[in-house]
């Protein structure tokens, strides 16, 4: 006030500006659970926190938890099988791998902190590593795409790091937000929105040593 006072007492009007906090827009559902399961441990990863983040009265589910006698969802087997199974060789010659499986696993479970259901996939190095961008991204929102019929968020390991994050809002699916592990009808999934990525989510910057590392003393 006394600035103000003294810029009209000399004759020259002092004008103060307000600045607008500019409105901070809300991320979308299926964005907020994409950001949460970035941090979310897996039983692939070196985080020793799944036991604590797999809810105890969900069954955990993996490859080798079929059952003879009824059906055992999230059910990844037939999508598993489907993923190519073609290797090429240096010199770019094609040839099939019989018995070979892009993906190794799966562990589908329910997140305490995010309080939904996730199935983690972890797939083979040696094949993933030989897949461009854009093939990777086709076998996530494959996979993306069986685990959304359960109700499931789906992630992608190659080995223990964490390579795509298929991300989704099923708050307009009554019967998945109530009760997931259960098969969405088709129709209803036509309006379910998912946010999918392909990392690497996390980037090691090599410290740098300078030349003189490894010079004698």
């Amino acid at each position: 006030m006394g600035s103000a006072l003294a810029g009209m007492a000399l004759g020259s009007p002092v004008a103060y500006a307000q600045t607008e906090t500019a409105p901070v827009t809300p991320l979308p559902p299926e964005e907020v659970m994409f950001q949460q399961l970035l941090d979310i441990p897996s039983d692939y990863s070196t985080d020793q926190g799944f036991p604590d983040e797999a809810a105890d009265d969900w069954p955990i589910v993996s490859q080798a938890s079929a059952s003879l006698y009824r059906p055992t969802l999230p059910s990844l087997w037939w999508s598993r099988d489907q993923l190519p199974t073609l290797w090429r060789t240096a010199d770019n010659t094609v040839m099939r791998v019989a018995g070979y499986r892009l993906v190794r696993d799966w562990t589908a479970f329910y997140s305490q902190t995010a309080t939904a259901a996730i199935v983690d996939i972890q797939v083979d190095p040696q094949y993933w590593n030989r897949l461009n961008y854009f093939q990777r991204f086709a076998i996530l929102r494959q996979l993306g795409a069986t685990g959304m019929n359960y109700g499931y968020h789906v992630r992608i390991y190659n080995s223990i790091d964490l390579a795509g994050i298929h991300a989704c809002d099923f708050t307009s699916i009554a019967t998945v937000a109530a009760t997931p592990n259960s098969e969405a009808a088709l129709p209803d999934l036509q309006n379910v929105d998912c946010s999918a990525a392909i990392g690497p989510f996390v980037e090691f910057v090599a410290p740098d040593f300078g030349d003189d590392l490894f010079a004698p003393p």
